[in-house]
């Protein structure tokens, strides 16, 4: 993992990240998705049907398997490497997030739910807080919060067009830039 995926799982803004798309992917209301802390990082995803089966998606906490299987696709290629064996891992634990330790989920989330342009503001503001925290700009506790001003000073709109999107990223960045980190 690179520096800003470090700092994005910290965060658990890569989480939030995650409902977002799974709420496009899988077109299914924000009410039905949720987030779970899994330390072992062993059950990638997990699927509830309507009977109540829950179908997980198991394995080692590296992207060996999920690159091989873009690289194979439609195939499923034999894998050569470590294999996931559940003896050796011993237990699976399961935590529900703590939404006021980990507030960039939260505005994340609220992002999503905003729709529109909200979620490109998000993403902006926090790869700008990210980056002014590897540069020792700001500490880590005020990526939050430069992605909670960003959020609450941005009014969305429909993001139909690569142009609106990139003009709100580039407004995004700006914006902090300015009122935030020239500050400092």
């Amino acid at each position: 993992m690179g520096k800003k995926i470090t700092i994005d799982s910290a965060t658990l803004m890569n989480k939030g990240f995650e409902v977002i798309e799974a709420h496009h992917l899988f077109n299914l209301p924000y009410a039905q998705l949720r987030v779970w802390i899994h330390p072992q990082s062993i059950i990638h995803s997990l699927v509830e049907f309507h009977d109540g089966a829950v179908m997980a998606q198991l394995g080692l906490p590296d992207m060996e398997l999920p690159i091989q299987y873009a690289l194979g696709y439609p195939e499923r290629l034999a894998m050569t490497g470590k294999r996931l064996s559940l003896p050796e891992i011993g237990k699976l634990e399961f935590l529900s997030p703590d939404y006021d330790r980990f507030p960039c989920l939260r505005l994340c989330i609220e992002a999503g739910e905003m729709g529109g342009t909200a979620p490109v503001v998000v993403n902006a503001a926090n790869e700008v807080a990210v980056q002014a925290f590897l540069d020792e700009k700001i500490g880590f506790g005020e990526i939050a919060e430069i992605v909670a001003y960003a959020l609450r000073n941005h009014d969305s709109v429909a993001a139909d067009s690569v142009e609106v999107i990139e003009e709100t990223d580039r407004f995004t960045r700006e914006m902090i830039s300015t009122n935030i980190l020239s500050k400092r």
